[in-house]
C-alpha cells in the first residue's frame, strides 16, 4: 500500500512538471506577443523578451539553493505565486499601457518575476523527487517532461488558445493551471509542516482568476475603452487579427489590431485617389482588376464605379473580415455591398501565395494591405514580393499601392518607391491628405514607359479625385520629398525599421 502512494505521489509530481513547463513558455510567449502587439517590431520585442526570460530564469535557478527546508511546501508557494501573478500580467500591462514608459518598466519587471519564479521549479521539484529514486532516472524523467512541455506549449499558443481565446483570457487559464497543479498536490501528497489552512489561498486565487475568466469579455471591453475615444460597436478577435468598430455620431471607424483602417467621414479620399489614377491610366475598355487586401470592401466599391470594369478579384487574408464587410449593417451601407457584386469574386488566402499559384493575367492590381508596422508585413513590400505580383500584370498593366505617410514616415515611403523601382520600369509616387490619417501616400508603377498622368472627367459619384486633384498630388514638399533609403528585401527587411522610426517620433510629440 504504501509503495503504491509512493508511485502515485512520483507520478503527480513527474506529471506536474509537464504542466509547469507548457505554462512557463505560454507565459513567455504571451508577454512576447502583446509587446509586439502593443509597441510593434516583433524581433526586438521577442527578442527581449526571450533574453529577459531566460536569464530570470537563470536567477530562479541560482537562487533554488538557498532554499533548503520544506521543498514540496516552497514548491506550493511558487506555484501559487507564478499563478497569481502570469495571470494577471496580461490584464496590469495592457491597462497601463497608455503610459508609455511605466508600460515597458512593467514589461520588463514582470518578465523577471515570472521567469525567476518558472527557474526555481525544476530545481525544486528535481529534489523533491530525489526521495522517489536514482538521481540518474529523476533528472532523466524531469527534463524529458520539460521539453515535452515546452513543446505542447509552444503549439498550443498560436494553433488554439491565443486564436481563439486571446492574450488575456490565455494568461488567465494558465495561471489556474499553475494553481491547479498546487491544489493537487496539496490534496494528494503528504509534505513536512502540512496545515489545514494550505488550502485557503491556492482556493481564493484559482477562484479569482476562474472569476476573471467568466468576465473576460467586460474586461476587454474595459481595457478596449482606454485604447479607443469612441464608443465601442463591434469587437472580435478572429484567427489573424484583432477587429474593432467603433462610432462617434456619423463618425464610423475600423480598427486592425489597434490601427485605424479608416473613418467614414473622410475615407473616399483615400479609397478614390488609391483606385482611380491607375484605373484611369489603363485603357482598355474590359478591365480586369484584382485586389490584395482591403476586405472591408470599400476599394471594390470604387473600383466598381468604372463602367469599363469587366471583374475583379479580391484576395484576403481574414475570412473574419470578409464575413464582417458581406453581414454588419453599417459596413454594408459604406461599402454599398460591393462584395456580392456578380462582377466580384472574393478569394480567402494569403496574398503572397495566391499570386505564387495564379496564372491569370490583370490588368490594374491594386495593394490595400495594412502599414509595415513589422517584418511579416514587410514582406509584402519586398523586392521579391514585386517580381511575383509583376508576374500577374498583363500587357500594359498598371499597379499601385497604399505606401504610409511620407510625413510621417519619409524614409519609408520612399524605401517603398526605390524598391518598387528595382522592379518596374516607372514608379510615381503621389499623395493625399486625408483628415483622420495625415498626409497619405501611394507609389504607382508599370513596365513600360514613364506613366502618363490621367485625363478625362471622373467616374459618376466621385466626391474627391479628378485628373487636375491627380497631378496637383504628384508635388511633394520639401519635409516630404524623395530621400535616400536602402532596398527592402525579404534577407534584409529594412522597411519596418524606417517605419517605426519615423512614426515614434510623431506619437511621442
Amino acid at each position: 500500500m504504501k509503495n503504491e502512494m509512493r508511485r502515485l505521489e512520483q507520478r503527480i509530481l513527474l506529471f506536474s512538471v509537464f504542466f509547469l513547463s507548457l505554462c512557463g513558455i505560454i507565459y513567455e510567449l504571451v508577454l512576447g506577443s502583446l509587446a509586439t502587439y502593443l509597441l510593434g517590431n516583433p524581433v526586438q520585442q521577442y527578442s527581449i523578451t526571450i533574453g529577459f526570460f531566460l536569464s530570470s530564469m537563470g536567477l530562479g535557478s541560482y537562487l533554488s539553493r538557498f532554499l533548503t527546508r520544506d521543498m514540496l511546501k516552497n514548491f506550493i508557494m511558487i506555484e501559487v505565486a507564478l499563478g497569481f501573478v502570469g495571470g494577471l500580467s496580461v490584464l496590469i500591462l495592457s491597462y497601463l499601457f497608455s503610459f508609455s514608459a511605466t508600460y515597458y518598466m512593467l514589461h520588463i519587471f514582470f518578465l523577471i518575476v515570472i521567469g525567476t519564479l518558472v527557474g526555481l521549479e525544476i530545481p525544486i521539484i528535481t529534489r523533491v523527487l530525489k526521495r522517489y529514486g536514482s538521481l540518474k532516472d529523476i533528472l532523466s524523467n524531469v527534463l524529458s517532461l520539460d521539453y515535452i512541455g515546452g513543446l505542447a506549449g509552444s503549439l498550443l499558443f498560436p494553433l488554439l488558445l491565443f486564436p481563439f481565446l486571446g492574450r488575456m483570457l490565455t494568461s488567465v487559464i494558465i495561471g489556474a493551471l499553475n494553481i491547479l497543479v498546487a491544489i493537487v498536490i496539496i490534496i494528494k501528497i503528504d509534505y513536512e509542516n502540512r496545515r489545514k489552512t494550505d488550502l485557503l489561498i491556492p482556493m481564493a486565487v484559482f477562484i479569482l482568476l476562474l472569476g476573471m475568466a467568466a468576465s473576460s469579455d467586460r474586461i476587454n471591453t474595459i481595457l478596449q475603452k482606454r485604447l479607443y475615444y469612441d464608443d465601442i460597436v463591434f469587437s472580435k478577435r478572429s484567427r489573424h487579427q484583432e477587429i474593432v468598430m467603433t462610432r462617434n455620431d456619423a463618425d464610423f471607424r475600423l480598427y486592425l489590431d489597434g490601427s485605424l483602417q479608416f473613418s467614414s467621414v473622410d475615407e473616399y479620399r483615400y479609397h478614390e485617389m488609391l483606385v482611380f489614377p491607375s484605373l484611369a491610366i489603363h485603357k482598355s475598355a474590359n478591365k480586369r482588376v484584382l485586389v490584395l487586401g482591403g476586405g472591408d470592401g470599400l476599394a471594390v466599391r470604387e473600383i466598381l464605379k468604372c463602367r469599363d470594369v469587366a471583374a475583379v478579384t479580391l484576395v484576403e487574408l481574414d475570412p473574419a473580415m470578409i464575413d464582417l464587410a458581406k453581414k454588419n449593417s453599417s459596413l454594408r451601407v459604406l461599402n454599398g455591398d460591393s462584395l456580392d457584386d456578380p462582377r466580384v469574386s472574393v478569394v480567402v488566402g494569403d496574398a503572397y501565395a495566391y499570386l505564387v499559384g495564379n496564372r491569370k493575367k490583370y490588368d490594374v492590381i491594386i495593394a490595400d494591405f495594412p502599414d509595415p508596422h513589422d517584418e511579416t508585413i514587410s514582406k509584402l513590400y519586398t523586392v521579391e514580393f514585386y517580381m511575383l505580383l509583376r508576374r500577374s500584370l498583363g500587357r500594359g498593366g498598371v499597379f499601385v499601392t497604399q505606401s504610409t505617410s511620407p510625413l510621417f514616415a519619409r524614409e519609408a515611403f520612399w524605401c517603398i518607391h526605390h524598391t518598387m523601382k528595382k522592379v518596374f520600369g516607372s514608379v510615381t509616387a503621389y499623395h493625399v491628405y486625408v483628415p483622420s490619417f495625415g498626409d497619405w501616400g501611394f507609389n504607382m508603377a508599370s513596365e513600360g514607359a514613364p506613366l502618363a498622368a490621367p485625363v478625362g472627367g471622373p467616374a459618376p459619384g466621385l466626391k474627391y479625385y479628378t485628373a487636375e486633384t491627380f497631378r496637383e498630388s504628384l508635388h511633394f514638399p520639401m519635409d516630404s520629398s524623395a530621400t535616400l533609403t536602402d532596398i527592402n528585401t525579404f534577407n534584409k527587411p529594412v522597411l519596418y525599421s524606417y517605419y517605426l522610426k519615423g512614426w515614434k517620433y510623431y506619437t511621442e510629440m
